[in-house]
Order: structure tokens, then sequence, then C-alpha cells
């Protein structure tokens, strides 16, 4: 019986530093590249390419980027701007102008709006380009610049196109909108009043998910609703949602990363301590990064164990942290620099038991986010830095592993005397 007493104790410490090891190396980040602004501002509302081939940034001064670096330029405001999921084409307001660039930042087109633009959304091709002004007057055009339709609206706060090009959803300050890409009305629904900020449209354009203050919605492709729930305890500075709207992550003013299903069902939080100000995921929903105002940039599995963090130099920007739609990669706006980090590992193995569960929090009177909209500056400096390499978490470290094995040993050799 002692024989086996052994054994077992043996084997058990064995599987035990193996498995805390492996947590431990699950993954890495590594600092792939860095480009800082020339003068004042910052960057922020960064977005991947589809195939993650290329980063845009938009802020004071908009930048696209190659992850390679053999593309990268910038230099025009992007306080209002966009870039088409294939990475091939950006949409830009410049006063009451619109401008079209192709991938390389020629102008392709321009066109006038009478009013100062305050939204705008391309569609995954550029095929259809979309601008709303200060008027409520919300104008589409076709990928050639050629007027599409007008539609005379509430102010707007955002626009998405539905992959399938099919139809169009517009917040605004009085509630949500379904038009057609010629601007005929389809559906509206001014129940929800204005709290809606962030627009989310599944790949197979079946799902519409909005958020904004602590409330998270789901629709139809046809306005019906699915649900409507309030989740957060305070705010929601950012959301993003996985290709098909199963995963929606969402960044909160309680400090939390709250994770739900296509039910709305809280799946679980993870507590930053600090305001997440961005939150980007991966396709499938694997992987998870948050961004918090203190500069922590934490990277999850789809489990909510912490796989990897890193620090940026400064606070991280609003609805600037995203990921390649593969998970390889992340980029992250702080209010000095965009970085680009290379997720290193196998992050599978990391366990799926940490995780914390959380229940639905309807908030009263939820914080309004605010957001301050740095000056224009004309040109852009790009600067490549040599890589870094970051270091995750662990709960605990391989060397508290090895003391935990070796307390073990010595109990064996007690037992043997």
């Amino acid at each position: 019986m002692g024989k086996q007493f052994r054994i077992y104790l043996v084997i058990t410490a064995f599987l035990l530093t193996i498995s805390i090891i492996g947590v431990a190396t699950a993954a890495d980040l590594a600092h792939a590249w860095k480009e800082t602004p020339i003068a004042e501002g910052s960057f922020f509302d960064v977005k991947f390419s589809a195939d993650g081939s290329t980063v845009y940034a938009g802020g004071n001064q908009m930048f696209i980027r190659s992850w390679d670096g053999t593309n990268r330029w910038g230099g025009r405001a992007g306080t209002v701007a966009t870039m088409s999921s294939d990475g091939n084409y950006v949409v830009s307001a410049a006063g009451d102008l619109v401008q079209v660039l192709d991938r390389n930042g020629t102008v392709y087109w321009i066109r006038g709006m009478g009013a100062p633009i305050r939204a705008v959304a391309i569609s995954t091709n550029g095929s259809l380009v979309i601008a709303a002004d200060d008027r409520g007057d919300i104008h589409s055009w076709t990928g050639n610049g050629e007027s599409w339709g007008l539609n005379r609206s509430d102010l707007v706060k955002q626009i998405a196109i539905s992959p399938s090009r099919s139809f169009v959803v517009v917040t605004t300050v009085v509630g949500l909108k379904y038009l057609t890409p010629d601007m005929t009305p389809i559906w509206s629904d001014n129940k929800s009043g204005s709290l809606d900020s962030f627009i989310a449209i599944s790949a197979d354009s079946s799902t519409v998910i909005t958020s904004g203050e602590n409330r998270v919605t789901s629709h139809t492709s046809s306005g019906a609703l699915n649900w409507m729930k309030d989740v957060t305890r305070e705010a929601i500075i950012d959301m993003a949602c996985s290709e098909d709207c199963t995963t929606i992550v969402l960044g909160s003013q309680d400090g939390n990363v709250w994770v739900l299903d296509q039910q709305g069902k809280v799946l679980w939080t993870y507590p930053a301590g600090s305001w997440i100000n961005g939150v980007g995921v991966s396709r499938d929903g694997s992987i998870i990064a948050a961004g918090a105002l203190d500069g922590n940039l934490y990277i999850l599995n789809h489990y909510g164990n912490l796989l990897a963090e890193t620090k940026t130099e400064s606070i991280i920007q609003q609805r600037s942290v995203a990921v390649s739609g593969n998970g390889k990669r992340v980029v992250v706006a702080d209010q000095l620099a965009l970085y680009g980090y290379d997720l290193l590992g196998e992050p599978g193995v990391t366990s799926e038991g940490a995780f914390i569960p959380a229940p639905l929090f309807p908030v009263t009177s939820p914080t309004p986010v605010t957001t301050t909209l740095p000056i224009t500056i004309p040109s852009t400096k790009f600067t490549i830095l040599p890589g870094t390499t970051g270091t995750p978490k662990s709960s605990l470290t391989p060397s508290l592993a090895m003391v935990a094995v070796a307390g073990l040993l010595l109990i064996v050799r007690k037992r043997t005397r």
C-alpha cells in the first residue's frame, strides 16, 4: 500500500508541474512593431482587414499599415473614417467632404455633403459608401462615387453596412433604423431611445447586435427583436463580436470584460480593475483582447482564462483594440503610439475552468461615455522598434511548482522510513 501511495504521489506531482508550466507558457505576446505620430495627437479606433494583413487606425492622423511594414501611409485626419474589410479602401470625412482612398493612399473620389460629416461607413469590398451629416442627411454612393440614395433622418451616431450589402443599420439620437442601400426606410424602433452606440452584424447578416450605456440588444435582419438586456454594472465603453455573433465581448467602466452568448446570457466576466477602454475578438471567438485605462493589455481565451498580458506606455484609447480574424495578431493604440503584437504559442492548452460567472445587473443610472477628439495634425512620422517579448501572468510559477514537488518528495521519504 505504501509503495502504491508513493507512485501515485510522484505521478500527481509530475502532472501538476507539467500542467502549471503549460499554463504559464501557453501563449506569449511578441512586440512586432510600433508607430508614433509626429506631433501632438493620438491614434484611436483601430481595425484589421479580414485577412489580418492590414491595420487601420483613425484619430488625429489616420494611418494604414501592412503587418510586414511594406505598405505604410497616413497623415490625413481620421476622426471620422474607416477601412473596408478587404483592406483595399478607406473612407474619411474632411469637413463636409467625403473622400475615398485606395490601399496606397491615393484619392479615388471626393463628394460634398453641404454640412459637417459626423459618421461614415464602407461595405466589405468598397462597393457601397455612406455618410451622415449634421443636418440629419444620410447619403449613399456606389463604389465609383455615383450617387445612390438620400434619406433625411435624426442625427446619426453610427452606421454599419451588412456583409450582404442588402441593408444598412443606423443608430441615431432617437433610436435604431434599417435602410436599403438607396436609403429607403425598412424598419425603425424609437423604443430603444438613444442608448445604442455600437453596432455589429453577423457574417451571414442574420443578426444585428447593438449596445450602449449598460444595454445590449439583438435583432434579426428584418428588425424583429431577439432580446434586449441591461447587462453591465456601468456604461459600456466598447463592444466586439465574433463572426457569427455567438460571442459578444463588452468593455465596461466597471473594470470588467463581459462575455455573452448569442442569447444574451453572460458566460463570464474578467475583472481587470480599471476601465476597459477597448476590446477585440477573433473570428471564431477563441481569442479575446481587452485594453484597460491603466495601459494593461489582456489576452484571454474563450473561457476567460488569461493567456498573456503586457503594458503599453500610456492610457489605452477608447475603441482601440483589435484582434485579427485568426487570433494570431493584436493591435492596440494608447495616447502615444500604435502597437502591433504577435500572439505566440498554443492557447488551446489552457484549462477551461478559470472563468468567473456573472449574473445580469440592471442599472438605473448608467454613466455616459464621453470622448474628447484631439486636434488634427497634417502629417505622420513612422517608427519601427525591434521586437520585444511580453510575459504572461500565471497563477503559479514553474519555480513555485518545483518547490511544491520537492515538498511532496520529502513527504514520500518520511513515509518510507
